[in-house]
Formats: C-alpha cells, sequence, structure tokens
C-alpha cells in the first residue's frame, strides 16, 4: 500500500501544529520572565536562581517521563501536561496583574512549569516514529524541527514585542492562549491502536524500567556518545546564551527586550536553514563525526561572542552556529529514531531530552556567577568547553562506526 504524503496525514498535521505552538508559547514564556527579572534585579544572580527554579524539576521528571510515555499513549501525556503548563501561565499572569512582582511565588511557577513540561517534549519526539512511515522519517523531522526553529524566531521576538508594548500581565494571558490551542491540536490526533497502551499496575517497576533505558542507551555506542554531546552542548550554551545573552544586549549593544528577543531568535534563524538542509540530505551513517564538528564549530562561536561589539556581528555568529545545530539535531534525532526499538523509544527520548537539560541548573547558576564577575569570561569558558567535548569524543572508535 503506498505511503500518503505527509501533508495529506492529519495526524502528522495536528502534531505540527501542536508542537509548533506550544514550543512558541514555552520560549515567549522564558524570554518575557528572564528579561522581567532582569529589570526587577538588575542581577545575573537572579535570573540564573529563577531559571534553575524550573530546571531542577525538569530534569527530575524527565528520567519518569519515560517511562510513563512507554505505558500511555504519547499524545494523551503531552496533551494533559501541556493543559497543566496553560493554566500555570494564565494563573501567573492573573498574579502579576494583582500582586506584582514576588520573589518566592515566581519561583513556585517556575518549578511548576519545569515539572509540566518535562512531559511534553520527551512525548512529542515518541510520538513521530509511531505516526509516520519510517521511510518518512527523516522528512517528518525535518518539518517538525523546522517549525521549532520557526518558534525560535517567533517566539522570542513575539516575547519581547508584546511584554515592552503591553507590558508582562497582557502579554502573558496571551501566552496562555498560545498552549491552550496548542494543546487543541494535540486533542486532536488519533493514534493508531498500538500507541493506547494500557497496563496493570503500570508504576510498580518503575525503577526496573529506569534501569533498563539506562542500560539499552549505554551499551549502544553511538547512542551514548549523542547524550554525551547533547548533555555537554546544553551546558556549555543554554546558560551564556540565555542570562549572558541578556547582559550582552543590555550592557554591550544598549538593548532592549525588543533586542534581546532578536538576539535569542538568531540561533532560531540559521537552524531554520539547516532543518532545510538535513531534509535534503536525508539519513547519514556516521552521526558521531558530524557531532564532533559541530562542537568544535560551536565552541569557536561562543569564544567569538566575548569580542564581538556589534549587534549584527553577534547576530551573523548566531545564524551560522544556528545553521549547523539545525542539520545536526535532525539527522540525530531521525538516526536515534530508526535505530531504537519501539518498546524503548520512549526511554531514550526521555534519556535524550534529560541529557539536554540535566545540567540546565548548573548551566545557568554558573553563567550567573561568571556574570558578576566578566561577561567575555563567560562566553570562553563556554567556548573552551565545546571545544573540549568535540575532542574528547573525536577520541572515540564509535565516531567511525558505519549504521
Amino acid at each position: 500500500m503506498k505511503t500518503k504524503p505527509l501533508y495529506q496525514q492529519a495526524n502528522f498535521y495536528w502534531l505540527w501544529l501542536g508542537q509548533t505552538v506550544i514550543l512558541c508559547a514555552v520560549q515567549f514564556w522564558v524570554v518575557a520572565l528572564t528579561w522581567f527579572v532582569l529589570e526587577e534585579t538588575g542581577s545575573g544572580i537572579a535570573i540564573g536562581t529563577v531559571l534553575m527554579a524550573a530546571a531542577i524539576p525538569r530534569v527530575i521528571f524527565t528520567l519518569i517521563a519515560g517511562v510513563i510515555i512507554d505505558q500511555f499513549a504519547a499524545n494523551r501525556v503531552a496533551t494533559m501536561a501541556a493543559l497543566g503548563v496553560t493554566l500555570i501561565v494564565e494563573i501567573t499572569s492573573v498574579f502579576l496583574f494583582l500582586i506584582s512582582f514576588n520573589w518566592s511565588f515566581l519561583i513556585i511557577f517556575f518549578a511548576l512549569f519545569g515539572t509540566l513540561e518535562a512531559l511534553i517534549y520527551p512525548a512529542l519526539l515518541t510520538m513521530l516514529p509511531r505516526l509516520v512511515d519510517k521511510s518518512q522519517l527523516a522528512t517528518a523531522n525535518a518539518f517538525l524541527g523546522g517549525g521549532e526553529q520557526i518558534t525560535n524566531v517567533i517566539g522570542p521576538t513575539l516575547s519581547g514585542l508584546l511584554v515592552g508594548s503591553l507590558g508582562l500581565p497582557v502579554a502573558l494571558l496571551i501566552n496562555t492562549s498560545l498552549f491552550a490551542i496548542g494543546s487543541l491540536f494535540l486533542q486532536l490526533i488519533e493514534p493508531p491502536a498500538e500507541m493506547n497502551i494500557t497496563m496493570k499496575n503500570p508504576f510498580n517497576d518503575t525503577r526496573q524500567q529506569l534501569i533498563e533505558g539506562w542500560k539499552y542507551a549505554w551499551n549502544h555506542q553511538v547512542i551514548r556518545i549523542c547524550l554525551f554531546v547533547a548533555a555537554m552542548l546544553n551546558f556549555a550554551m543554554l546558560g551564556p546564551i540565555v542570562v549572558g545573552g541578556a547582559k550582552l544586549v543590555e550592557s554591550r549593544f544598549a538593548g532592549d527586550a525588543i533586542a534581546y528577543g532578536n538576539f535569542l531568535a538568531a540561533y532560531g534563524v540559521g537552524a531554520l536553514a539547516g532543518v532545510v538542509v538535513a531534509a535534503i540530505i536525508g539519513r547519514v551513517k556516521r552521526i558521531g563525526l558530524m557531532l564532533v564538528w559541530l562542537s568544535w564549530l560551536l565552541g569557536v562561536g561562543m569564544i567569538m561572542l566575548a569580542f564581538i561589539n556589534t549587534f549584527w556581528l553577534a547576530y551573523v555568529i548566531l545564524v551560522c552556529m544556528g545553521f549547523a545545530g539545525g542539520i545536526v539535531s535532525i539527522l540525530a534525532i531521525t538516526w536515534l529514531q530508526e535505530k531504537t526499538e519501539i518498546s524503548m523509544q520512549g526511554r531514550v527520548m526521555s534519556l535524550l531530552t534529560f541529557a539536554a537539560i540535566a545540567l540546565d541548573p548548573f548551566s545557568q547558576a554558573l553563567s550567573g556567577f561568571l556574570l558578576e564577575i566578566n561577561l567575555p569570561t563567560l562566553f570562553i569558558s563556554a567556548g573552551i568547553i565545546m571545544l573540549f567535548t568535540g575532542s574528547i569524543t573525536y577520541t572515540s572508535p564509535a565516531v567511525y562506526l558505519r549504521s
């Protein structure tokens, strides 16, 4: 039977819309609250602390998310988590209308947000190989990756514009509607029967299932490399770009919330072009080697940001970094989805997400600390870490394995 084109598959259509809108809303939330905390406190440590409040529960619950997703319908998990986040953002906006800035409650809201967000992305990654034919995975991932990169452009820019013109409470009310719309799109997905898994006492052996997932990933050399590079990339880049980027725009470029949103969007602009190239490439046999080159390129880019004094040069550097990251991320995710057993996909995608966020608290806290000392040192340190990551990975025999 001939497989339908992706644009004729309703499930893929709703998945793309749901993921794109939800991830746009997530970007909106992070940029809006980060800039708000900077304006209220003027402290890099304060920004790092608030982001850590979301990162710590996100890290913890991401691992558990893999077990939940492997035992229940991934679309239901993603939908319920997205609805929960919608409620949190709405409560936050109302709270800021009535009480304005309150440090304790803001940390609580971020922690709840991070807890539910931990379920969303692994579920979305797990859904795709169960909704489309294996031969369409590379193209489907490129479409989803393209949508994600569009959110990296639109989310920060829209957030900066609305916060700057309407104020944070109104902007968050608009953000609430984005989460609600994204949840509706996910609810419209009609999954095949194999996605609707029902088990008796599903959490009785949670610990054992977590161990099985770890063993499966550890025993596969290339999966192990993917997880290592994802972890180090996130540690070296997230904090410096989000926390250090805000200070860079404010102090060196004399920018505002709109300029900060555009700064963060630059990586997404490059990555959007990168996913188009990834769709053309399709598949690669040596994904490990591509991860090495990506690490080196990102390392050089981060070091260059330490010495840039004009906004447009920083923008170009981030676009180039995003272009390389967009290509490799799509190819790597496609490779993982194709090579991972379907019974393990939820846990492996959860581990990938865990690797990408596990060092969030340390990245954000360390970035806030280094920011108080010296801005260039923050970006130079991040670049050195990425160069080191690429060099260590290059020494592994698995880099040269064809698959």
